[in-house]
C-alpha cells in the first residue's frame, strides 16, 4: 500500500491539474515525486518515519506543520512535472495513443517543455522552502539530522538547478595582492 503526503484535492487545488484528470492517471507520479524529490530532501530514515507516522495517524504538530505546508506543496508540483509528458499520451497494448477531440488541441512539445520547466520553478521553490524549514526546526525532527547512515542521507543542498554553473571565484580577485586585478 502506498502512503501518500498529499490527497487528490490538494493536488489537484494546488496545481493547474483539471478535475476530469483520473486519479489513477496521478497516483504512479505523486509515488515517483515521493520518492525520488521527497524522499532525497528528508533522507530515507525520516521519509520512512513520516510514511510510518502518517500511516498510523500519530503525527507530531511539527509534522503536520511540515507535510502541509512544505512537503505537499512540493510534491504536488514534482507529481505534475513527472506527469506531464505522459498526460497527453495512453499506453495500450500495442502502441502509445495520442487521443484527441474535436474542441481540443493536442499540445506541442515545445509548449510541453515550457509547462514542465514553469512546474519545475515552481517544484524547486517549494522544494527549497522545505530545506529551510527543516534546518531552521531541525531539532523537532530528530531523524533528520541524525538519520541512518544504510540509506540516502538527506540532500541539504540548494534544489535550485537551471543548468548554468558560475564559479563563485569568476570576477573576484585577492584583495590583498596588487598582482591580481578583477575581471571587467
Amino acid at each position: 500500500m502506498n502512503v501518500l503526503f498529499i490527497s487528490e484535492g490538494r493536488l489537484k487545488a494546488v496545481t493547474a491539474i483539471h478535475e476530469n484528470v483520473e486519479p489513477d492517471d496521478l497516483v504512479p507520479f505523486v509515488v515517483q515525486a515521493q520518492d525520488i524529490y521527497i524522499q532525497d530532501i528528508l533522507g530515507t530514515t525520516m521519509y520512512n518515519s513520516l510514511k510510518t507516522a502518517v500511516s498510523a495517524s500519530t503525527l507530531t504538530a511539527q509534522e503536520d506543520v511540515l507535510i502541509d505546508n512544505y512537503i505537499a506543496p512540493t510534491t504536488a508540483n514534482y507529481a505534475l512535472y513527472l506527469a506531464l509528458p505522459t498526460l497527453n499520451y495512453k499506453i495500450a497494448n500495442k502502441s502509445v495513443l495520442n487521443p484527441s477531440s474535436e474542441e481540443s488541441l493536442n499540445t506541442g512539445l515545445d509548449e510541453i517543455k515550457y509547462l514542465r520547466q514553469s512546474v519545475q520553478d515552481t517544484a524547486q521553490f517549494y522544494a527549497q522552502r522545505t530545506i529551510e524549514f527543516l534546518k531552521a526546526n531541525e531539532n523537532d525532527f530528530p531523524d533528520y539530522i541524525n538519520p541512518d547512515s544504510d540509506y540516502m542521507l538527506p540532500n541539504k543542498r540548494t534544489q535550485y538547478n537551471h543548468g548554468v554553473y558560475i564559479p563563485s571565484a569568476v570576477g573576484c580577485y585577492n584583495y590583498g595582492q596588487d598582482t591580481e586585478k578583477p575581471l571587467n
